[in-house]
């Protein structure tokens, strides 16, 4: 089996075929992404977007020890170099960037809000949750994963609020919250009065030592 256009040796017909459709010397071949090199450099960042997407909304997703340690390391060792104006700047361009996404109503849809921890067969959302968690269990504190909402308005809509974590000792509803939005304050001056409400921010969590 040969191609008629440039007598190339092909395994089969199908093989042949296929060859021939997509030859070079085909004046009517037909062409395919992979014939633009432009266009082949936006197939694979369009893929590689997705495979990051898919890796952190796995819900199974842990990040590793190592990767942890390097974290870790990268973080003193930028704070060991960095001059108290290089900081200043760094703090303000976050809390702009922070700012802007809270604006446009996307800050919960961040990589942190989307990164999920499998705790004990539960699913934890960012971190500090796990941490917390974690915590719990070590005073023997019972908890479990809240699954009770509460009807709240923001922005003229009704919509539905579930805190993070409930205590059945003490009867009481725990929010971890990394960065407080208008949206949080409707949802936390709306809970109902005859329920309890912990707001535990990072100043709170360091203070019992969670972080």
């Amino acid at each position: 089996m040969d191609c008629k256009f440039c007598f190339k040796e092909c395994k089969n017909l199908n093989s042949q075929k296929n060859h021939e459709r997509l030859c070079k010397l085909n004046p009517n071949r037909q062409f395919t992404p992979f014939h633009d090199k432009e266009k082949q450099k936006e197939i694979l960042k369009i893929k590689q977007l997705t495979n990051r997407k898919n890796q952190w909304s796995n819900k199974n997703y842990i990040i590793s020890e190592n990767t942890k340690k390097k974290h870790s390391e990268y973080l003193k060792n930028r704070n060991a170099n960095e001059s108290k104006e290089d900081k200043k700047n760094r703090i303000m361009k976050l809390s702009s960037t922070i700012t802007k996404k809270v604006e446009e109503g996307t800050w919960h849809t961040s990589v942190s809000k989307n990164m999920h921890y499998n705790y004990r067969g539960i699913n934890l959302h960012g971190s500090w949750e796990l941490k917390y968690a974690k915590w719990l269990d070590e005073n023997s504190i019972a908890w479990i994963r809240c699954k009770e909402s509460f009807e709240y308005e923001y922005q003229g809509k009704r919509r539905r609020y579930t805190p993070d974590f409930y205590l059945p000792e003490t009867d009481e509803y725990i929010e971890i919250k990394g960065y407080k939005t208008e949206k949080d304050d409707a949802k936390w001056s709306q809970f109902p009065s005859y329920r309890k409400l912990k707001i535990l921010m990072a100043k709170d969590l360091k203070y019992i030592g969670v972080i």
